[in-house]
């Protein structure tokens, strides 16, 4: 009785936290000076790996490259009691069946795959909402909490929860436009999908306050839902052995997918201006797309093949994290367009940049760039090829203003770091005794 008590005062606590801190980032959850704020997360996180390490997590995803669901697996292999994580494949992925890992305190107990089975795009999508349901009725696991990535993942999740298979769902939102298709009535079913998630999960994850006002203009309205911002991390612990090292100062590093929207048509047209300043000047390029072939073809017109590296796609995170971690300068110029997914999103690149210690050059398009500017850890510009030329020109010859934004960048990445964005996000839960006790013996041995 005692138990039930407390817990159900908690809940009644997380709900009230949960409406004043509705669209704050998980980065201002604490005090406002560096000292309180640090130990306040230190204590606030150890209270919160205590609690998860009772609980049972069930997370689906579609998977195709390293991203928020894969560091929340890890996360959670780490800290919780039980994780099963089911990985639905995307149509472009090298991964072309659905495959569901079971962990035990952080070792993998089973893995099951389902069959291949092609078909249309729609057609994948339907059967990887059924396939869910057949992993977690061959595990036999009752959960805590079951974290959906996208509207369809979650859509599964609160029938589980209907059926008896968890208490609580999270609806984890990793990219939102109000205009995801240019087909009407797909767009209309995403947008129902997405409404339904939001109103009847018990919690939203979105990357950007962005996308809750987004959301509110077509009728989704915030103070009726529990939608909390959960922003891309940082792996802050590992670029502390990698600062030792560093490349010749004048390196600038682009960390994307080459396709249109991404900004580096924006970079060649600068670094010409770049290279007059600072001739020693080099830009790595790390990534692939289906405009690789024509951007090198234009570094070869524009002469700068002696200033432009191109690494190609580079798949091990840590391989990329030690080569960014010895340039000088990392820039993320991305498009200012109101229909892409990134004016909406919180983009990983910026947060490898900070979280490898080393400044950002950002168009003020994400949310991101307006904290990075704040807290003097990078340049936020305009979309503007004479802006960008003139920011990289001042990080790499103004070395004092340089290792201002470096120490800045690294206290602001630290901030980030994924372990601390997971225990606040997850530290709102509100478990019941009841349920806790009711299927404790019935998860899997």
């Amino acid at each position: 009785m005692v138990c039930k008590k407390r817990l159900n005062g908690t809940k009644m606590n997380s709900l009230r936290n949960l409406r004043k801190l509705n669209q704050v980032p998980a980065y201002l959850f604490a005090a406002d000076s560096a000292k309180n704020r640090f130990q306040a997360r230190d204590v606030h996180s150890a209270k919160t790996m205590a609690d998860l390490s009772k609980l049972s997590f069930l997370v689906v995803s579609h998977v195709a490259f390293t991203g928020h669901a894969q560091e929340l697996k890890n996360f959670l292999k780490q800290h919780a009691e039980k994780l099963v994580f089911i990985g639905h494949p995307f149509s472009y992925a090298s991964q072309k069946e659905s495959v569901a890992e079971f962990y035990e305190r952080s070792t993998l107990k089973t893995e099951l795959k389902a069959p291949k089975i092609g078909g249309s795009e729609i057609f994948l999508y339907v059967k990887d909402f059924l396939t869910t349901f057949y992993f977690t009725f061959r595990f036999r696991v009752k959960f805590h909490v079951y974290v959906g990535v996208d509207p369809l993942n979650t859509l599964a999740g609160l029938v589980l929860k209907r059926l008896g298979f968890a208490q609580i769902t999270i609806f984890y939102v990793i990219d939102y436009v109000p205009f995801r298709f240019k087909n009407v009535i797909l767009n209309n079913i995403y947008r129902s999908i997405d409404r339904f998630a939001v109103y009847n999960a018990d919690y939203t994850w979105n990357l950007t306050s962005a996308m809750a006002d987004a959301r509110e203009k077509i009728g989704i309205r915030k103070n009726d839902t529990h939608q909390i911002i959960v922003p891309t991390g940082t792996h802050s612990e590992k670029f502390k052995s990698m600062l030792k090292e560093r490349l010749d100062k004048n390196t600038v590093v682009f960390l994307s997918h080459l396709r249109k929207g991404q900004g580096i048509e924006l970079v060649l047209e600068a670094l010409p201006e770049v290279i007059k300043e600072v001739p020693s000047v080099k830009l790595i390029v790390i990534g692939t797309g289906p405009l690789e072939k024509y951007f090198k073809e234009e570094v070869k017109k524009r002469n700068m093949n002696d200033n432009v590296m191109f690494l190609g796609y580079i798949e091990n995170p840590d391989e990329i994290e030690k080569i960014v971690a010895k340039c000088r300068v990392g820039i993320a110029p991305y498009v200012p367009d109101p229909n892409s997914f990134t004016w909406y999103a919180d983009p990983g690149k910026p947060k490898v940049y900070l979280g490898c210690g080393i400044p950002v050059i950002i168009t003020r398009v994400p949310e991101v760039a307006l904290e990075i500017s704040k807290r003097e850890a990078g340049i936020a510009i305009n979309y503007s090829s004479r802006e960008l030329a003139d920011a990289i020109i001042k990080l790499l010859n103004d070395d004092v203003l340089y290792e201002k934004y470096r120490v800045n960048a690294m206290r602001f990445a630290s901030e980030l770091d994924w372990g601390v964005i997971f225990a606040q996000a997850l530290s709102n839960l509100s478990l019941s005794c009841t349920f806790m006790s009711k299927y404790a013996n019935n998860l899997r041995s």
